[in-house]
């Protein structure tokens, strides 16, 4: 038979965000280095901004947020 644990499970959210822009950033410069070996100021920063929030996003959910309309 199972024994049954009670508690509390907390994330530590921190750490959880910080893989998260870790594995985004690495992602983002791999990609951006995938078809040249010198991809310009512009198109590092976009690729890797992109790579980052979409690992957020594998992590966390964002409500809609409105200012009320």
């Amino acid at each position: 038979m199972r024994k049954i644990v009670t508690g509390v499970m907390r994330c530590r959210v921190y750490d959880v965000l910080s893989r998260a822009v870790d594995e985004g950033v690495t992602e983002g410069w791999r990609k951006a280095h995938k078809h040249t070996d010198t991809p310009g100021e512009d198109r590092l920063r976009e690729t890797i901004a992109e790579a980052v929030l979409s690992e957020i996003l594998e992590y966390f959910t964002l409500d809609d947020m409105t200012d009320g309309e």
